[in-house]
């Protein structure tokens, strides 16, 4: 099975500048993550061919700078658990792994004492491991998926009170490059497959609530949405002589998450 992995992670939710600070400092962030996944494969005719469902748990780590209206930041979200497979001829188990890498930049082009809104702009990297098991009927098989990504939009801020503040974020993203890579466990030799590019989107509301001049407490729900389009058909072989063919299904992935945790800030 696949190494566990110890994560630290850099940080998206730092505090809220107050109204008498010079716009100058650095921040990191450490927290843990609950994520509802819900995949689906369609055939060329939009009907389902299989599905998985369940909840990962996870870390979510962060670092960002602010240089007065400028702000950068870096993540890291890493989920690792069991998920329930379905589809009409055989249910499973999958032990599932995923890997976010992210990095932003966004320009606060609107900006008064209370409020904020940023125009952002960023990169990201996503891998995750699927490990379908086997069945008394069907044999499992092991897959690797990954991908690069864009996304651009907004992020707007709200003072509450002097403490408490209100994050918003909606953001487009798209696929780039992605693969995947299909290790069976008997019969046929592995495989790699180019993937189609599609859009999606997250939304993030984050209210943070801030408990000294350098510490925060956080808790961030978001929802994303991912779309990865058909491949090609490829050759499928055994042992070195081809058999047949293959290729991988449409899919959409619906993620629903919470985050929470704490944020410290020093520097300037």
């Amino acid at each position: 099975m696949k190494q566990p992995l110890l994560i630290l992670a850099l940080a998206v939710f730092p505090p809220f500048l107050p109204a008498d600070d010079n716009g100058l400092f650095d921040s990191v962030r450490f927290g843990f993550a609950t994520f509802d996944f819900d995949y689906e494969e369609f055939d060329d005719n939009g009907l389902s061919l299989d599905w998985e469902d369940g909840l990962l748990p996870g870390l979510d780590a962060g670092a960002a700078i602010v240089r007065e209206r400028w702000r950068f930041d870096a993540s890291l979200l890493w989920l690792s658990g069991v998920v329930d497979y379905g589809s009409p001829a055989a249910s499973s188990k999958t032990d599932t792994d995923i890997l976010n890498l992210e990095l932003t930049a966004g320009y606060g082009f609107y900006t008064t004492e209370r409020q904020n809104l940023s125009l952002v702009a960023g990169a990201g990297y996503r891998k995750w491991w699927r490990n379908i098991r086997s069945t008394p009927t069907a044999n499992g098989l092991d897959e690797i998926y990954d991908w690069g990504y864009g996304l651009l939009g907004l992020r707007g801020k709200q003072r509450l009170n002097q403490q408490t503040h209100l994050t918003g974020e909606l953001y487009l993203t798209r696929v780039v490059n992605p693969g995947l890579d299909v290790r069976f466990i008997s019969h046929f030799d592995n495989a790699e497959l180019d993937l189609g590019e599609e859009m999606g989107f997250r939304i993030r509301f984050t209210l943070d609530r801030q408990l000294n001049r350098s510490t925060t407490f956080w808790v961030s729900p978001w929802y994303e949405y991912w779309e990865l389009g058909r491949s090609n058909d490829a050759p499928l072989f055994s042992n070195g002589i081809q058999v047949g063919t293959l290729f991988e299904p449409r899919s959409e992935t619906r993620n629903f998450g919470v985050n929470l945790g704490l944020s410290w800030r020093f520097g300037a």
